[in-house]
């Protein structure tokens, strides 16, 4: 939902950049909150878009900068800005993620100490409650927690998913991509058009790549291939992909010294986008049914170029759901379309170290020179871990770019400022007077 407020032409919006350890302090807690839990990508995307969001609504309810989420929230006296994005980011989490409020009471208490203000403090409270209510309320029946069986093919059935091993286990989520949307008109709005036939060069080509560097004894991935595909995992436990994504807009926020304020929208920007790129993927992931790589390179699927490896393992665990398109590149496309578009250059330098691998030392970093550089490596690794095919992760770069375009371009948008708005008035009213003349 949109909002535009006609009345904040006459607005005051010199609010001061302040510190923004508040915004990403709360990222951290989100963060740690889904690791904790083991909330699977889609879930989490949800959560970290409904915090930011909520927190967004809050600051901007205060500053009148930009159009509204949800809407404008009334704000009486001074008010703290620290308080309100505090208390907004808390008052959705707690709700989320009850068991781990201690935690989040524990951060809140913190920072409120810090508003030596007590009106300031106390209208902040209220105010963070009320955005924080507001989106708790919004999302309610919006189809994240409806149920949908899905009814495995039969055995052998060429080019549709089925549980892989070792676990064998069901399809996950597969109502996702029907959850109501935070910016698109729905799930299918950005539909690929579907993997390309199994008969196909395309395919073959993809099938042979996969099957040789995503092999778990591959003799053609180098190490760096590797290490990659470790460092983009995001399995169970991990920040998933949405939330590696927070890591690097934080990495690269702290490296440009943004204020409160500057995250907040930029964090609400990047988490609608990557709450809707989760939608997304997993509509087309239950309208494709995709077979993955493992399944595909067991069976004999009567493409004479493609071979047959009963015993092919992948490196990587294969997730249980199917594989057109990948996650990993829907995620990385939206993330890196909005920080891209946020910052004005994709030609930015930046250093992410490795949080949550156990696969690779503490302490490993990747260093990147440009955001779509990273956001080609993430899709990439999925080929190196042997769980995607080329076309998965092309595709779904392609739909991650289109929902980042279409969230940057009608969401959260600045409000013309005063002298604007008013020059504009001032004009349209001398134009009148003459046609009177």
């Amino acid at each position: 939902m949109k909002v535009r407020n006609t009345l904040l032409f006459i607005a005051l919006l010199s609010a001061p950049i302040v510190h923004a350890d508040i915004i990403t302090q709360w990222n951290d807690a989100a963060l740690n909150a889904i690791r904790v839990s083991a909330t699977p990508p889609p879930v989490a995307s949800r959560a970290l878009a409904m915090t930011h969001l909520a927190v967004y609504d809050a600051v901007n309810s205060i500053t009148l900068s930009h159009d509204a989420y949800l809407g404008y929230q009334s704000v009486t006296g001074p008010t703290s800005m620290e308080a309100a994005a505090a208390q907004a980011a808390h008052t959705v989490l707690a709700n989320l993620y009850p068991t781990q409020k201690p935690i989040f009471d524990a951060l809140l208490n913190t920072q409120l100490a810090t508003v030596s203000d007590l009106t300031q403090r106390t209208n902040g409270i209220t105010l963070g409650i009320n955005a924080g209510t507001q989106m708790l309320t919004s999302r309610v029946g919006d189809g994240s927690a409806s149920v949908a069986t899905y009814i495995n093919p039969p055995p052998g059935t060429i080019g549709v998913w089925t549980p892989t091993p070792a676990a064998f286990a069901p399809a996950a989520l597969p109502q996702w991509g029907y959850v109501a949307p935070f910016a698109m008109t729905s799930g299918s709005q950005f539909r690929p058009a579907g993997p390309p036939s199994i008969n196909s060069g395309y395919y073959t080509a993809s099938y042979n790549e996969v099957k040789s560097l995503g092999s778990k004894t591959s003799s053609t991935r180098t190490v760096d291939q590797t290490n990659m595909a470790y460092f983009w995992a995001d399995g169970g436990g991990t920040a998933t992909p949405p939330g590696h994504w927070n890591l690097i807009a934080q990495q690269i926020s702290g490296d440009k010294s943004l204020g409160l304020e500057q995250n907040a929208r930029l964090f609400a920007l990047l988490n609608m986008a990557t709450a809707d790129a989760a939608i997304a993927a997993w509509d087309s992931k239950y309208d494709a049914d995709y077979w993955r790589p493992i399944t595909a390179i067991r069976t004999d699927d009567g493409n004479n170029d493609t071979l047959v490896d009963a015993g092919w393992t992948p490196l990587l665990n294969t997730p249980n759901f199917p594989a057109y398109v990948s996650g990993h590149s829907t995620f990385s496309g939206a993330a890196g379309g909005i920080l891209s578009e946020y910052f004005g250059t994709d030609l930015i330098s930046f250093t992410v170290v490795n949080e949550d691998s156990t696969a690779l030392p503490g302490g490993y970093t990747r260093s990147f020179d440009s955001i779509s550089s990273a956001v080609d490596e993430a899709g990439q690794s999925r080929i190196y871990g042997g769980i995607h095919f080329q076309f998965d992760n092309v595709d779904g770069k392609v739909a991650g770019a289109q929902i980042s375009d279409f969230v940057f371009a009608n969401y959260l948008g600045a409000v013309p400022e005063p002298s604007t708005a008013f020059l504009a008035l001032l004009s349209g009213s001398l134009l009148m007077m003459r046609r009177r003349r």
